[in-house]
């Protein structure tokens, strides 16, 4: 197995690394992507769940693309993470993905956003990896010969890895905002769940018993402050999502056992802030060796730390330099 640790902590570094990664071609277009919609009604058959409508954000490039990311968020976040027009300019992982050629694909997990919204005893981690594997092998069939890398963030990372380790159809993987460890990370500060019903930004739209979100005010938890800008904050909260119980089971099983990440079997990037809580504490010089071990059935398994980032890598400044090397490290192993 071959890999790779990194620290990313500067411009300087970017630049090192386009000697390891291929390089990404300049934009041809001011605007160097076309911007549409994807509704997608697709099997499921677990946990009462019959099939699930998929909703789904698109940035297509002009030029030819060298293939497609899909996006999966995490736990009380929808397309959104990936995708925010904020007060300040848009914070988009997504759109650059398609400024360096990317067909990128941002999706709304079964109980969130514009997808399907079941019973909150439905919306399980079976039910994302069964609804997102389907998902993906609509997206093989649409963008035929292009390889397909699936990217998660949290616990979209954890059904990321669940549809790796099941799909014939994902080529790469990257995880972000989650890792594996020797010993348990803290929880302390993780903000309490509360009902979404109750929320002043989700009270109104109606949504399913038992759904649950984050209480007004407590998302600065996910982020390392000096390295993120007000406005994207107050976009992060003005555009949250939801959560239910019975997506805690499949993270702490997986954060515990590891299962999915031992049937991975495509090339994985492991990307975590280094004020991450779920990497807060943990040893440096176990971060590298404790991922390779989780993925033992990967060929390839990279490692690398983001210095002035916390959990949202996606919505802190230095965004661009994070996105920029996942970008070239899917060019260069899917």
């Amino acid at each position: 197995m071959t890999g790779l640790v990194l620290r990313l902590a500067s411009a300087a570094t970017a630049i090192a690394l386009a000697a390891a990664f291929a390089p990404t071609p300049a934009a041809a277009h001011a605007r160097p992507w076309h911007h549409s919609t994807m509704d997608v009604r697709v099997a499921v058959g677990v946990d009462g769940v019959s099939t699930a409508g998929i909703h789904a954000e698109r940035y297509t490039p002009h030029r030819r693309p060298r293939g497609v990311q899909v996006f999966i968020p995490g736990a009380t976040y929808d397309h959104h993470y990936f995708d925010l027009e904020t007060e300040a300019g848009v914070v988009s992982q997504a759109r650059q993905a398609a400024r360096d050629g990317w067909v990128a694909i941002v999706l709304d997990r079964v109980g969130t956003g514009r997808s399907s919204k079941p019973a909150a005893e439905s919306v399980t981690t079976a039910v994302h990896v069964a609804s997102i594997d389907h998902f993906i092998d609509a997206i093989s069939d649409r963008y035929a010969r292009l390889p397909i890398v699936v990217v998660g963030h949290s616990y979209g990372s954890v059904v990321a890895e669940g549809v790796a380790a099941r799909s014939d159809e994902v080529d790469a993987l990257v995880v972000t905002g989650f890792l594996y460890r020797a010993t348990l990370p803290s929880f302390e500060g993780f903000p309490e769940l509360t009902p979404a019903a109750a929320d002043p930004v989700l009270g109104r739209r109606n949504l399913p018993a038992n759904y649950l979100t984050t209480p007004p005010g407590s998302r600065d938890f996910f982020y390392h402050l000096p390295g993120t800008h007000p406005a994207t904050r107050a976009a992060d909260e003005a555009t949250k999502a939801t959560t239910t119980a019975a997506e805690v089971p499949g993270f702490a099983a997986e954060l515990t056992t590891g299962t999915f990440a031992a049937s991975v079997r495509v090339p994985v990037i492991v990307v975590v802030g280094e004020h991450d809580y779920l990497y807060a504490g943990n040893d440096p010089k176990a971060f590298a060796p404790d991922q390779e071990r989780a993925f033992g059935a990967a060929p390839r398994v990279d490692a690398v730390v983001v210095e002035d980032a916390a959990h949202n890598l996606a919505l802190h400044r230095n965004a661009t330099r994070t996105n920029d090397l996942i970008n070239r490290w899917a060019a260069a192993h899917s």
